[in-house]
C-alpha cells in the first residue's frame, strides 16, 4: 500500500505542477532570518476544491465506468471543507511578526498561469512577477500555492489497485521578487489513510483523515516560521 501511496503522489505531483523541469528544494537559510528589512507579501494561488482523483492507467471507457462507480464518493469528497487551508496566509504573517519582520497582506490570489512564463533556471521563479513589488509594495512574496486537495484512488483499467486516500498537495515558495531568486521552495504531498475501513457510512473514516492531511499541510508552511 505504502508503494501505491507513492505511485500516486507522485502522478498528482505531475498532473498538477505540469512542468518539464523539476526545480529541486530550497531550504531558508540564515541570510533570511537576519535581513527584517524587505517587506514580505503573502498570499495564495487560487485552492482548489476538493475532488475524487482516478489516478492510473485507464482508458476513456475505464475512466467512464470508475467515475460511475465512484459516484457516491465523488460526491461526498465534493463536501469536503478546504477553508481552514485558506487562513495560513494570516497564520504565517503572525508568526513573521512576532519575530519582527515587516509583512503585508495580498488579499488576491495570485494565479500564476497568468504571468509571463520565464526560461527555467534552478533556484529562480518560473514566472516574471516582478510587477508585484509596485503593485504592493513588497520585496519578497511568501507564495501558500495548493495544487490539490481531496482524495486519491489508483486504478488499472477498471481494477482499483488501492483504495481511496485522503491528499493535499501543493507548493511553498518565498521568492525575492526583484530578481525572482527563490529564497525557499518546498513540494509537499501529504497523504492521510483512512484508520480502520474507509467506506463506513458517509465515509466517516476517510473524512476524518482529509482533515488530519490538511492540519499536516499546515504545518508544512507554519513550522519554519514558529516563534
Amino acid at each position: 500500500m505504502r508503494y501505491l501511496q507513492g505511485c500516486a503522489v507522485l502522478l498528482l505531483c505531475l498532473i498538477f505542477t505540469g512542468c518539464a523541469h523539476v526545480q529541486p528544494p530550497v531550504e531558508l537559510d540564515q541570510q533570511f532570518w537576519n535581513d527584517k528589512q524587505p517587506v514580505i507579501g503573502v498570499a495564495m494561488t487560487p485552492v482548489p476544491p476538493s475532488q475524487l482523483m482516478l489516478i492510473g492507467q485507464q482508458g476513456l471507457l475505464d475512466i467512464a465506468i470508475n467515475k460511475s462507480v465512484n459516484s457516491d464518493l465523488s460526491e461526498h469528497v465534493s463536501t469536503w471543507d478546504v477553508s481552514d487551508l485558506t487562513t495560513l496566509p494570516d497564520a504565517i504573517i503572525a508568526r513573521l511578526q512576532a519575530k519582527g519582520y515587516k509583512t503585508k497582506r495580498i488579499d488576491e490570489r495570485i494565479d500564476l498561469g497568468k504571468y509571463k512564463e520565464t526560461k527555467f533556471k534552478e533556484g529562480y521563479m518560473e514566472r516574471d512577477i516582478t510587477a508585484l513589488k509596485a503593485t504592493y509594495g513588497i520585496d519578497r512574496l511568501l507564495l501558500v500555492a495548493i495544487d490539490s486537495a481531496g482524495a486519491a484512488r489508483s486504478y488499472h483499467s477498471v481494477v482499483p489497485t488501492s483504495a481511496p486516500i485522503a491528499v493535499v498537495s501543493g507548493r511553498a515558495i518565498l521568492v525575492d521578487v526583484p530578481d525572482s531568486r527563490l529564497l525557499w521552495f518546498k513540494r509537499f504531498e501529504v497523504t492521510q489513510p483512512a484508520q480502520g475501513e474507509w467506506d463506513q457510512p458517509n465515509y466517516v473514516n476517510l473524512s476524518n483523515a482529509f482533515y488530519q492531511a490538511v492540519d499536516d499541510s499546515r504545518q508544512v508552511f507554519l513550522t519554519p516560521f514558529t516563534p
